[in-house]
């Protein structure tokens, strides 16, 4: 979405939350996300993961995953495919706030500085692709190690 993890967030799988370690008594139990792969929780039909990034902001998304299929070795994974419309910018107010922020933009008599170089219709598409290639390298090189100590034998 374009954020940059400056807010709470989490997932939930199947009624089960997974996110940042926190120490706070009134948030509810959740697995640690970074321990958890998200090939471990796939099903193979279909799975909904419900994103909410943002506590105050309360940035809801659904992400329905489905027809899973072998991987090709001659990509790198994960990749962009492609996409419409920028995401919202951090901080704006969650929808009800995106939405004024749009009516702002839309209006030069009603001009808001902080968002004068936002273009809700333009992708960054180059940055995507660098910071997926990132996370795909990152990847494949603890595969890599992966496999190279399986290979190896004990001494």
């Amino acid at each position: 979405m374009g954020c940059f993890d400056q807010h709470l967030w989490e997932f939930t799988i199947a009624k089960q939350s997974y996110g940042a370690p926190m120490d706070e008594d009134w948030a509810a139990p959740r697995r640690d996300a970074a321990k958890v792969r998200l090939y471990d929780v796939l099903k193979p039909r279909k799975t909904t993961i419900d994103y909410l990034y943002d506590f105050g902001d309360s940035w809801e998304l659904r992400l329905i995953v489905s027809g899973l299929r072998q991987v090709d070795s001659a990509i790198e994974y994960p990749r962009y495919i492609g996409g419409e419309w920028n995401a919202p910018p951090e901080d704006c107010g969650g929808i009800p706030g995106f939405y004024a922020t749009l009516d702002a933009i839309a209006d030069p008599a009603n001009a808001i500085e902080c968002f004068e170089d936002y273009n809700p219709k333009a992708i960054d598409e180059l940055g995507l692709k660098y910071a997926l290639s990132r996370i795909a390298k990152r990847r494949n090189a603890a595969a890599a190690r992966l496999v190279k100590k399986k290979s190896t034998p004990d001494s």
